[in-house]
C-alpha cells in the first residue's frame, strides 16, 4: 500500500517504522528537518519537507495515488484539515489523530462531514478490529 504520514514526531515515526517493515510504500511529510533526517537515516521511507496541508506538498507525495493518508501531528485541527485536503485530492482513506476530549462527543459528526475513515486517540483503547483498508490494497 502507498501510505502518506503527516507528522514525524513520536507517533508518526512509530507508524512509519511499523508500516515500512510491512512492505508498504511510506512517505513521511514534516516541516522539521531534524525529524526527517532521523527517519531518512533509520527507516525505509521517502521523506518530504513541507506543510502537510499544502496541495503542492501532497501532490509531490503522490496523494492522488495514496491508499491511506495518516495525519499524526500534534494539532488535532491540523490533522483534520490534512485529512480533508487529502481526501479531496484523491487519498482513498484518511486517518486523523485527534486527542482533545472536547471533540469526543463530536467524533461521529467530524468523521462523516470530513470524510475521515478512522480517528486515532492514543488515550483510548485500540479498536477491536482494524478497518479493511489497512489490510487491502487499492485496485
Amino acid at each position: 500500500m502507498k501510505i502518506i504520514i503527516i507528522g514525524d514526531g513520536k507517533v508518526g515515526y512509530s507508524l512509519a517504522e511499523q508500516l515500512s517493515k510491512e512492505d508498504n510504500d511510506v512517505i513521511v511529510i514534516d516541516k522539521d528537518p531534524d525529524a526527517l533526517r532521523r527517519a531518512n537515516e533509520n527507516l525505509d521511507v521517502l521523506c518530504i519537507r513541507g506543510n502537510g496541508v499544502s496541495t503542492k506538498v501532497l501532490f509531490e507525495a503522490g496523494i492522488d495515488e495514496a491508499d491511506v493518508l495518516i495525519a499524526a501531528t500534534a494539532s488535532d485541527e491540523m490533522n483534520m484539515v490534512c485529512c480533508l485536503t487529502g481526501k479531496k485530492l484523491g487519498a482513498a482513506h484518511t486517518v486523523a489523530r485527534i486527542r482533545d476530549p472536547e471533540y469526543a462527543d463530536e467524533l461521529s459528526l467530524i468523521k462523516n462531514e470530513l470524510g475521515l475513515d478512522m480517528v486515532i486517540n492514543l488515550n483510548a483503547p485500540p479498536p477491536v478490529k482494524y478497518p479493511e483498508f489497512f489490510v487491502s490494497r487499492r485496485p
